[in-house]
């Protein structure tokens, strides 16, 4: 059985080559198996050394990827057209990366999301199941 880690960030689109060698760096010392990006771009993600990155950029020039050791290999990728979620499978585990819309104004945007984009994209998941990403939802509002 394989045992690794797994983390989901948002990078903002992460222009810097300082900024793209400091998350190579985290992948390598957090010993991270299978990252979530979120907000990512090709140019970003085709640079790091330690990975192979797996990409789903829509028409805004951002989507999502999925970035895993080199020997970890994931079958299967499911791409939103909208660059706003992908998912693979890695020995029998559906593996989900989502972005979803964010703000008032996007408020059907991401309904649309919910109710159709993300239900394609998990629709042939198996009973094993892990999804991550960035949800633009607040579970419980602390006053």
């Amino acid at each position: 059985m394989d045992v690794f880690k797994i983390a989901t960030l948002n990078i903002n689109g992460l222009a810097s080559r300082t900024k793209v060698e400091m998350l190579d760096d985290f992948l390598r010392r957090q010993d991270i198996g299978i990252l979530f990006l979120q907000e990512a771009s090709h140019s970003t993600i085709d640079t790091l050394r330690r990975c192979k990155p797996c990409t789903n950029v829509g028409t805004s020039g951002r989507g999502t990827a999925m970035v895993t050791r080199k020997e970890i290999t994931i079958t299967n990728i499911t791409r939103l057209p909208s660059g706003r979620g992908i998912a693979a499978e890695y020995r029998g585990i559906w593996w989900g990366n989502v972005y979803a819309p964010s703000g008032t104004i996007k408020r059907r945007e991401r309904e649309h999301f919910y109710n159709n984009e993300l239900p394609y994209l998990l629709r042939v998941s198996p009973s094993n199941l892990i999804v991550g990403g960035d949800f633009k939802c607040v579970l419980r509002v602390e006053l």
